[in-house]
This record gives C-alpha cells, structure tokens and sequence, in this order.
C-alpha cells in the first residue's frame, strides 16, 4: 500500500531551504558601501559640502579626503574620487586676511604680488579663498593673506582702489 508510507518530510525541508536562501538572495542586493558625493555645485576653491550615498561595494576606488576645498569646479552629484579635493588653506600665524575681488585665475593656494600707488609697496601674499560667482553677474570677495607689518597698508589701498593684484600663472 503505497499511500500508508511516510512522506517525505526531509525532501521538503531541504526544498525550503532552497527556495528560502535562493529568495534572500534575490532580494537583499549586492553589498553596498557610502561613497561621498558633492551635494551641491562648488566652484574651484570654494568649500564642498558632502553627501554620503550606498554604492555597490568596490565600484568605485577607496575615498580620499572628504573635507577640504574644490580643486575644480564641480557639479552636485560627483563622487570625491581622491584628487578632487585641496586641503582648506588658512593663513599662517603672524599674517592677516583681507577681503578683496581678485582675477578669475586666482585659485586658492595661488600666489599674488600686491602693487600699491603711495605708498610704493609690492607685497606678495596668498589666496586663501578665491572670489566666487554669486549670480546675476556679481561676485563675492575673496580672501589674501598679507604679512603683518604690510597688512594694513595694503587693505587701505585696496579700499581706496590704488592697488592691483597680479597673478602668477
């Protein structure tokens, strides 16, 4: 009598298991990692604001620094790949910062060489931050950094308009 024999009941457990694990598989997704993005556009030398966003696991190459300055312009949505970012510049300790609008060339990290009309002074200094578009065909100010014993002559004169800003390519 065939019917009276015992299922088999290790068939269908090993079936389960099958269809379980095959199942898992299928929807869990390749293992993924966060990656840094640009979350939103910057332009070259201005601070970039990240994102971290899951992308499969080894697609891209491993993230460099995740803080620091664009070296280029760069559009929202771009992976920090290493070599995109400059580390932020600040001035060294006995020199000052003072706000003016320099050429477009002037990246951050640039040297400049300072001309000013009475007083004849030609200092050199360091952009800290570029000027930067703000639309509508306006800029922002950017930033140089000036030795002490020179930094107030020097903003004088470019608050008076009696300065020029020369850019070494």
């Amino acid at each position: 009598m065939y019917w009276l024999t015992r299922p088999p009941y290790w068939r269908w457990l090993a079936a389960a298991c099958v269809v379980a694990v095959a199942a898992y598989m299928d929807l869990s997704g390749p293992p993924t990692e966060l990656y840094p993005f640009v979350a939103h556009g910057a332009e070259s030398g201005e601070t970039v604001v990240v994102e971290w966003r899951p992308v499969p696991s080894g697609f891209l190459p491993p993230p460099g620094e995740t803080t620091g300055v664009a070296g280029r312009a760069l559009v929202a949505g771009t992976p920090l790949v290493p070599g995109l970012l400059r580390s932020a510049l600040s001035p060294p300790a006995d020199w000052w910062a003072v706000p003016t609008d320099l050429p477009a060339l002037a990246a951050a990290g640039s040297e400049v060489l300072i001309s000013t009309q009475a007083p004849n002074l030609q200092v050199s200094g360091i952009v800290v931050a570029p000027s930067a578009e703000t639309g509508f065909g306006s800029s922002s100010a950017g930033l140089v950094a000036i030795p002490l014993d020179q930094a107030a002559a020097v903003a004088a004169a470019l608050a008076e308009g009696r300065a020029t800003i020369l850019v070494r390519p």
